[in-house]
């Protein structure tokens, strides 16, 4: 966690993404010391120590997909419940189109990190930073699941971690979750993005950079949104007032920055390598960033994920030059992460046009109107373009079985006319399709379906 904070942006060219004071070791107004998340990153926590410097809650790595656990688990939970320190476990998501990924997943985290009945013990967590491929409705659907399932298994209504313009980018910005408490990563002096439809967050993961005694190097720092009796009745656990919780040990913010972002053209054949240029400049004073890394990152129109596509570091003025290759009309952004004196910053989005890709055309047909369980029966047809048959593109066959369609076979279009074909031996009747995932000059294609029968 703590890694996520790159995909953070507002819609100006030219983003202060924290203000900050002039000073690189400026104190946040808002720094308070309540809660922390670690790893086996951390090392040996010394929890007497960690407790004695004002933190009261604690969200500890358990697991990752449905094969990592965190082998300082066990000793980290021991340890912070030992010093009276509030404790969680979170799961880090590796979302999965696979059947039955979400519940698998969810098991396994229970079965590692217990049911959260005890005393002291925070609702589990479901870290969410990677779509693992799948799109919004697909990725929605994948959440879903998780959280009830690991609801069912527990009884305790879990918590949802992700930063705004994850969930935004890759769930739609959807507003069906509202009712699981949000913990937000949002690395700003100012109170964080809140999208979704929440009307406010439960914790804060703020900064990446905090110091803690007890714990060697930087630590994530959070805050918990409330008084420390209500923090309390969120832990299985009493006591605590409706005071608010007591300022900590501030933490060093670097300077605010401002990120542009200009291409060299916004109109460009398919295949064309453009060349991007811009500045990174502090705001308070005016200045240039030097030797700082700047990543360039690239959405392609009806995609849901940022792929970075180039990286380099600013000039001794602040200036970068970056390059990559245009395949079809996308989104451009420039990202600099966070430094030890600068804070990070990302540039408006940039969109770059080529020529619309070519339409063509697909169909299937079948050798036979009706086939025995188990008998061979062809399924072809031709992948075209307006004048011609088009060879040595993929193509590849799906049947539909109950709920989905499974692929079965991938094979290449022939000269000269575009020619496909499968042989296939169904069992029982079903309904296939054959699909053209497109290229870079031709858009995607699929058929209309065909119903095999199988007597």
């Amino acid at each position: 966690m703590g890694l996520i904070q790159a995909a953070l942006r507002r819609r100006a060219r030219s983003l202060v993404v924290a203000t900050t004071a002039v000073s690189a070791l400026a104190a946040s107004a808002l720094a308070y010391a309540d809660g922390i998340d670690i790893s086996h990153w951390q090392g040996t926590v010394n929890w007497t120590k960690v407790r004695s410097d004002d933190v009261t809650f604690a969200f500890l790595k358990a697991t990752e997909g449905t094969t990592y656990a965190d082998p300082t688990l066990a000793t980290n939970w021991a340890g912070a419940e030992r010093v009276g320190i509030y404790r969680a476990a979170y799961h880090f998501a590796r979302p999965s189109a696979a059947a039955g990924s979400a519940q698998r997943q969810a098991r396994f985290f229970v079965s590692k990190a217990g049911t959260f009945d005890g005393k002291g013990d925070l609702p589990p967590v479901l870290d969410l930073e990677a779509t693992g491929g799948l799109g919004p409705r697909a990725l929605r659907t994948w959440v879903s699941t998780w959280l009830t399932t690991v609801e069912e298994l527990t009884g305790r209504t879990p918590i949802i971690y992700f930063s705004p313009y994850f969930w935004i980018d890759n769930l739609g910005n959807t507003t069906a979750f509202t009712r699981y408490p949000l913990w937000i990563a949002h690395y700003t002096t100012k109170q964080p993005m809140v999208p979704g439809g929440w009307p406010t967050w439960t914790f804060w993961q703020r900064t990446s950079s905090g110091r803690v005694d007890g714990i060697s190097g930087n630590v994530d720092m959070n805050r918990f949104n409330g008084t420390s009796a209500e923090l309390a009745a969120l832990a299985n656990s009493t006591g605590g007032t409706n005071e608010p919780a007591p300022p900590g040990p501030t933490v060093p913010v670097g300077a605010a920055t401002t990120l542009t972002l200009e291409p060299a053209a916004t109109s460009v054949p398919i295949g064309a390598v453009v060349t991007f240029s811009g500045e990174l400049r502090t705001t308070t004073p005016v200045a240039e960033a030097p030797d700082q890394s700047v990543s360039l990152w690239a959405r392609a129109v009806g995609a849901s994920r940022w792929t970075k596509v180039a990286e380099g570091r600013t000039d001794d003025a602040g200036r970068y030059q970056l390059s990559a290759r245009v395949r079809r009309t996308s989104a451009f952004q420039a990202r600099s992460a966070a430094a030890e004196r600068f804070a990070p910053a990302a540039s408006e989005k940039v969109r770059l046009t080529t020529p619309p890709r070519a339409h063509v055309g697909l169909d299937l047909h079948k050798n036979r109107a009706v086939v025995r369980a188990g008998s061979p029966v062809m399924l072809y047809g031709h992948l075209t373009t307006e004048s011609t048959g088009l060879a040595g593109q993929v193509v590849r066959y799906y049947k539909r079985v109950p709920g989905r369609w499974v692929q079965v076979r991938t094979t290449r279009t022939l000269a000269p006319t575009g020619w496909h074909s499968a042989t296939v031996r169904p069992r029982r009747t079903r309904v296939w399709k054959v699909v053209f995932p497109g290229t870079d000059h031709y858009a995607p294609q699929r058929s209309a379906v065909l119903r095999v029968r199988v007597r």
